[in-house]
């Protein structure tokens, strides 16, 4: 085992590399789910993010929205689908996303172990969320979530990442995850430990690398 004590980890190189020597191979080990993986990552980049051009159009963005905290009383997303990790693991296309989602979530739990997002639900059907930036306290970034019938349809967010459609952003991630299987299961989840603080060796490396926090930030007024 190799011990971790003064590394800073601001390089990504020296993440990419740690990541490399330890991390298991992407494949999942199965030609047939990689290949089918692959078809619908290849197809997805082809397609337009549709929910982008709505929000873009239809004023979302000037929108006067009616923020609430997630958790605050008499908020209801009893609507919000229901999934489990391997269906959002194929929402999201790989463990990745997923594994960033419950980090991400942690780092946004407060003291009283609440998770500190604010949801306005003004269209039947689309859930638009803010959630604060992890790197600076002044800037939020905007997303939505497009649901029907049990099913999350579409995404956007108005991060650096946030228009993809080949799987999400970690903002889309944290809020799907949280919203459609963290809360059903009652996941116990605290305030984060400092990055460094969590790592023993570089296998336990908590995975939390995403251009999605960027400068690329909504400042809210």
């Amino acid at each position: 085992m190799i011990k971790l004590y003064s590394f800073h980890f601001k390089s990504k190189t020296l993440q990419f590399c740690f990541l490399y020597l330890f991390r298991p191979p992407l494949s999942c080990g199965n030609e047939e789910s990689d290949f089918q993986i692959a078809t619908k990552m290849r197809y997805l980049s082809t397609q337009t993010n549709h929910l982008q051009m709505e929000v873009e159009s239809g004023n979302l963005l000037k929108k006067r929205y009616s923020w609430k905290k997630i958790d605050d009383e008499g908020i209801s997303v009893a609507e919000f689908p229901i999934y489990t990790e391997e269906e959002i693991r194929e929402l999201t296309l790989g463990v990745y996303q997923v594994r960033l989602a419950r980090y991400y979530t942690q780092e946004h739990i407060d003291p009283d172990h609440e998770y500190c997002i604010w949801v306005d639900q003004h269209l039947p059907g689309l859930l638009a969320a803010k959630i604060q930036s992890r790197h600076v306290s002044s800037k939020c970034y905007l997303c939505w979530i497009r649901f029907s019938d049990g099913v999350v349809t579409s995404w956007y967010c108005l991060c650096k990442s946030g228009a993809r459609v080949v799987g999400t952003c970690a903002h889309i991630a944290s809020v799907i995850w949280y919203l459609s299987f963290a809360r059903h299961i009652n996941a116990k989840l605290g305030p984060n430990k400092k990055w460094i603080d969590s790592v023993s060796d570089a296998a336990n490396i908590p995975e939390i690398v995403d251009e999605s926090d960027s400068d690329s930030e909504v400042t809210e007024e």
